[in-house]
Parts: C-alpha cells; structure tokens; sequence
C-alpha cells in the first residue's frame, strides 16, 4: 500500500445533531478549514439522513474549492420498491459521495455480515464508495486473535455481497475502503494503539488481492492520537480516521486535521 496517498477524515455525527444544528457545524467546519488551508478532498462527513442533502448543498454551494465529500451513514439492501422506510444506494447518488456500512452500532441493532455484504453489493452496483466498518470486541485477546476475527468478519461480508453476485474483485475495484475501528475503543475516550490498528491492517491487506486496500481507523480519536495511527508504513500502513465524538465541534476536528498534515 502507498503510503503517500493523502489521509482521508470521516466525520461521523450519528444521531447527535437535529438538521439545522449539521448545516451550522457544517458551516463552521468550512469556514475554518478555508482559513487553516484544508487540503481539498481530505474530509468528508457523515450527516444524519435527514441533513444529507442540506449539508451536501451547503458545502457545494459555498465551499466547492475545498471538496469536502458527503458520506451516508447507512444505505439498504433493497433495490428501489415497495420497501417503506428503507433507502436504496442509487437513492444516494447525486447527494452522497459515500457510505458508511456495518458500523458495529449498526452490527448492536442485529445487522449480519451476510446483510452488511448485501448491502456492499448494492453500493458497488450503483456507483457509490462503500466504507465498511469491522472490529473487534474484546481489547484483552491476542494480536492473532484479533486480526483473525477482523478477517472472518471481513470474509463475511464479501460473502454477503456475494449473494447478489457481487464477486471480491469487484468489490475491491470499487474503491471500498476498511475502517476498523475496535468497539471497546468507540466512545471510550481510550483509543488502540496505533500497533493494534497497523497489525489489523497487515492482515486484512494479506488477503488475495488487496495489498491497495485503503484502511482507517476508528475509535476515540483526538488530536493528541491522530497522528501516531498514521505512523506506521508498509503493509500496515493506514489511510485516514473515522471521527466520532471529536468531529462535532470544529475546533476539534481541525485539531485533528493539523495533526496529520491537511491543514496548517
């Protein structure tokens, strides 16, 4: 894996802000990334599904020269139909430039990898970047027991994709990148170690055919830590972050962002 392709940062708000509070911070995060000279393309953000499209306008409209692309927090494995509540991967495109699958809050409501790997399936076919989140849950297992648990969830998911005939190397042709993000981490305001996150990565790009796989990491990232998970080159190199808590105020973000060299 190159290690000079540019990070990539994910902001992902949850459920944590009402539509009008994502267009504020979302005007907030611009307006600030202009001024520390944010790399263009280094940043998306992952809105509430009800603020997607006004976040995605706002940032289009009035601060297209940064590119800061719009992630979807989920996507469903339906096609377009008679499917009530649920919102297909083509119904994305235009307004989303990615989407976040299997986040292990998503895994906590019941989602399989079979269903997840449907859903990359669905992601592929239409065009979008998927992103797909996988961790593990136990920070005390060994480093073999970790990445092989990270690798079977992995295998999973292809498999799942598999089902609507969608084949690893069309996935892996996709664009797809890895977030793993450790769920004993999330929220815990303790991250991994960047040692954890770069063995993970070793062992996912040890896979047929994916030594370019693009990988992140999530969990409890700040602008203290950030950096230290970029450190690493080779095979267990990483890619960029998937923020949480630490992307909901600008200031913090940007922090992030300085940290690992898109913004000054």
């Amino acid at each position: 894996m190159s290690d000079t392709v540019q990070p990539l940062l994910i902001a992902n708000w949850k459920a944590n802000l009402a539509p009008g509070e994502e267009v504020a911070l979302a005007t907030q995060i611009a307006t600030l990334g202009a001024m520390r000279q944010l790399s263009p393309g280094s940043l998306m953000i992952a809105p509430s599904m009800v603020g997607l499209v006004a976040v995605a306008s706002l940032l289009r409209r009035e601060y297209e020269v940064l590119k800061i692309g719009i992630a979807a927090q989920d996507c469903s494995s339906d096609l377009p139909g008679a499917a009530t509540g649920e919102i297909p991967a083509t119904h994305l495109l235009g307004a989303a430039d990615a989407v976040i699958l299997g986040h292990s809050e998503r895994r906590a409501r019941g989602e399989s990898g079979i269903l997840i790997g449907a859903k990359l399936a669905r992601c592929v076919a239409a065009g979008i970047r998927p992103i797909v989140c996988l961790g593990d849950a136990d920070p005390k297992v060994t480093e073999s027991e970790r990445c092989a648990l990270v690798v079977r969830q992995w295998r999973e998911i292809l498999a799942g994709a598999a089902t609507l005939g969608c084949d690893a190397a069309s996935v892996l042709g996709s664009g797809v990148t890895i977030a793993y993000e450790p769920v004993w981490a999330i929220g815990s305001g303790q991250a991994a170690s960047p040692q954890v996150a770069a063995a993970v990565a070793r062992a996912l790009r040890s896979e047929p055919s994916s030594t370019s796989l693009r990988i992140l990491y999530g969990g409890s990232v700040d602008g203290n830590s950030a950096a230290g998970f970029l450190s690493a080159t080779g095979e267990g190199s990483l890619n960029g972050l998937l923020i949480g808590g630490a992307s909901l105020q600008a200031e913090r973000l940007l922090e992030i962002a300085i940290a690992v060299g898109v913004a000054s």
